[in-house]
């Protein structure tokens, strides 16, 4: 009998293992949705060109359907400026595997205006706006930045971006997205209390020497529509380091309404960073996620050009924040992981399902 009961030890073990494979090897075939993705651009712009390396960019790791969004400027800047109108072409030329959100003209014009001054007359253009990018097949608005620090390494033009987030117009979005229900992809990064700017974004002038806190505003904006879903993007990989594991659930226990897409271009101690140093997802972060299977994306940040990934990925020219996403799916029990890696994001931005081993 003794015998018996060891040799079925033995068995059980024996399936406990295999069933881990094969769930592993099952999450390594999971095809993906990057739900935040950018073209680089500049002066030397080519958007077709960055459409072709951007699929066979995602076919490498398994993103079988990206968003393309222009990214949060301030204002026009020229050969930098772009939006929904410019990516129109890749949605046609990539059905199925493309889709598009659209607002750096939102955010223009939510930046451009302080809140005392922001008028019916402002108001009506900025919904004129809005309703005209969703009428072009966005799927979402955004992005929308709210806090964007300036990181050294991008050098002045990588902005310094500081609104209330409780800007008139921001809540008029809200009221907007409600009303034809579709997500607003924020950056927002959290300043739970005032703090002194990181030693390691001094570098760059942009950025204050202080940075104000931001948490009770956004609360507000939050709550402003019960209706309005929010992707709060780039958690896992932020410059402040302030979204912890314990801070993202709070968020999503008093927030039902909010959601967040990870970025994990690599890894780091801090418990806000997702990954470790040697790239694996944190169990504290597994934890959590398993914890709220519904609430978190894929989101890289990718800003792809004629080369590959430009930035937005980890070293210059590497898809490392692309691996980082399928690391972070493998890592996942099989139905979390497929929630993850595609099922939120059909069901949020109304997608059409990922054929079967696309």
């Amino acid at each position: 009998m003794v015998g018996a009961r060891r040799g079925w030890g033995r068995l059980v073990g024996v399936c406990i293992a295999l069933g881990a494979a094969c769930a592993g090897a099952a999450a390594q075939n999971l095809p993906m949705i990057d739900t935040h993705s950018h073209f680089q651009a500049g002066k030397d712009r080519n958007f077709p060109a960055a459409l072709t390396r951007a699929l066979q960019e995602m076919d490498q790791v398994g993103i079988a359907r990206t968003l393309l969004m222009p990214p949060p400027l301030p204002k026009d800047q020229g050969p930098m400026y772009y939006d929904i109108e410019d990516l129109q072409f890749a949605a046609r030329e990539a059905q199925g595997r493309v889709a598009l959100l659209g607002g750096s003209s939102l955010n223009v014009m939510i930046h451009s205006v302080a809140p005392q001054d922001v008028t019916e007359a402002v108001k009506a253009r900025f919904a004129a706006r809005a309703k005209a990018i969703l009428d072009q097949g966005a799927v979402g608005l955004g992005e929308i930045a709210i806090h964007h620090v300036s990181i050294p390494a991008m050098g002045p033009q990588h902005a310094y971006e500081l609104i209330p987030a409780d800007h008139p117009l921001l809540l008029l979005l809200a009221d907007l997205a409600a009303e034809r229900d579709v997500p607003i992809d924020l950056h927002m990064d959290l300043v739970p209390e005032d703090m002194p700017l990181p030693a390691v974004l001094r570098p760059n002038p942009l950025n204050p020497d202080t940075l104000p806190a931001n948490a009770e505003a956004f609360k507000r904006l939050l709550r402003h529509n019960p209706n309005t879903r929010f992707v709060w993007s780039h958690v896992g990989f932020e410059p402040l380091l302030t979204r912890s594991p314990e801070v993202v659930r709070a968020w999503l226990q008093e927030f039902p309404r909010l959601y967040m897409s990870f970025r994990l271009n690599r890894g780091a101690p801090s418990p806000a960073a997702a990954l470790s140093p040697d790239g694996r997802l944190k169990p504290n972060w597994v934890n959590l996620i398993s914890a709220f299977p519904d609430r978190f994306l894929l989101g890289s940040d990718s800003f792809y050009d004629a080369t590959g990934v430009a930035r937005g990925g980890g070293e210059q020219g590497s898809n490392q924040g692309l691996r980082g996403l399928r690391a972070l799916v493998n890592a996942l029990p099989p139905d979390v992981a497929e929630a993850v890696a595609s099922g939120n994001a059909v069901r949020l931005y109304k997608l059409a399902p990922l054929a079967s081993g696309k």
